[in-house]
């Protein structure tokens, strides 16, 4: 009876509610997951691996928290059902005695079972609430954990974007070299003599010695060589943005940033030989356009030693001393 009088109470308070019934869910698992730990040093699989782990647990949990607001509704409201109906035993005391011994023996079996009932209901609530703590916890945990390994992941694609970025435009550059034809017609212009045809049979080649300098006016001319280059080129200072113009007709074989050249143009001009234009501050064509003598390419740059193109003429992939084609 002492534990019948400590439940009126919570009875009392359940008849303001709907009655209803439902099915429990399944008990649920309590165990959290360990926690990943970051670090600069993962291995990109490692690193994959462990979000998907993060991943596969946060489904996890949130399909068991939007299993547990269904279930927790059907406890109350199983709860607000059994407390009406124990309260309503417990009020009719002893009435059923006019009934005989019997009829009061089923009165208390089922006051009993219903007081039974009830505290299940209740220590059900107390689990199921609980748990929804502990998932929203260990949610907000969750996220605080990914955050540094999805930085760290992002980083490593923004490394391997950019690597295979240089690596395609170092075989652009390499390709550039590789295939030339002769073209139809080649003009260059020179800054007294106008414009001239190239000798068809001779083609690029007629050109040595009357080579036209890629920058217009004075320019202080000086043989450098560059890295990576395998042999001399020239580097001439000019006024910051002066436009840089193609020494001859031919088609754009590349025009990107390249290793140790920065921004470059190469214009293929028949039969394998080419002029490159580097340290660009601007390119004014593409890969693919086909450019007459004295077009402008690019403009010149300016860098900590003032503007200053570099320029060199290659037969194939070798390096030519472009000396002896502008008369140095």
């Amino acid at each position: 009876m002492r534990r019948r009088a400590r439940l009126a109470p919570i009875a009392l308070a359940l008849l303001t509610g709907a009655a209803t019934s439902g099915a429990e869910v399944p008990a649920l698992d309590r165990t959290p997951a360990p926690a990943a730990r970051p670090s600069s040093a993962l291995a990109e699989n490692d690193l994959d691996r462990l979000l998907a782990k993060l991943d596969a647990e946060e489904k996890a949990l949130r399909a068991e928290l939007d299993a547990i607001g269904p279930a927790l509704e059907v406890t109350r409201r199983r709860m607000i059902a059994r407390g009406r109906a124990y309260y309503r035993h417990v009020r009719a005391g002893f009435l059923p005695v006019g009934g005989g011994f019997d009829a009061l023996v089923d009165h208390a079996a089922r006051v009993e079972r219903t007081r039974l009932a009830l505290e299940r209901d209740l220590a059900r609530e107390a689990e199921l609430t609980r748990r929804s703590a502990e998932i929203a916890d260990r949610l907000t945990h969750l996220g605080a954990e990914r955050a540094p390994l999805e930085v760290h992941r992002e980083a490593m694609n923004r490394a391997r974007v950019a690597l295979a970025q240089e690596e395609e435009r170092r075989a652009a550059f390499a390709r550039a070299f590789e295939t030339s034809v002769r073209p139809d017609y080649l003009a260059i212009y020179g800054a007294d003599t106008g414009p001239a045809e190239l000798d068809r049979r001779a083609g690029f080649r007629s050109l040595l010695g009357r080579l036209p300098f890629p920058i217009a006016g004075r320019a202080e001319v000086r043989k450098v060589s560059r890295r990576g280059a395998g042999g001399p080129g020239v580097e001439l200072t000019a006024m910051d943005g002066a436009p840089v113009r193609s020494v001859a007709a031919g088609r754009v074989a590349f025009a990107d940033t390249y290793a140790d050249y920065g921004l470059t143009v190469i214009v293929d001009h028949g039969e394998r030989h080419y002029s490159v234009y580097a340290s660009l501050g601007a390119a004014d064509v593409r890969a693919g356009d086909q450019v007459p003598g004295g077009a402008r390419v690019g403009t010149v740059a300016s860098g900590p030693d003032g503007a200053k193109l570099y320029f060199e003429l290659r037969r194939g992939a070798d390096v030519i001393d472009p000396g002896p084609w502008f008369g140095m």
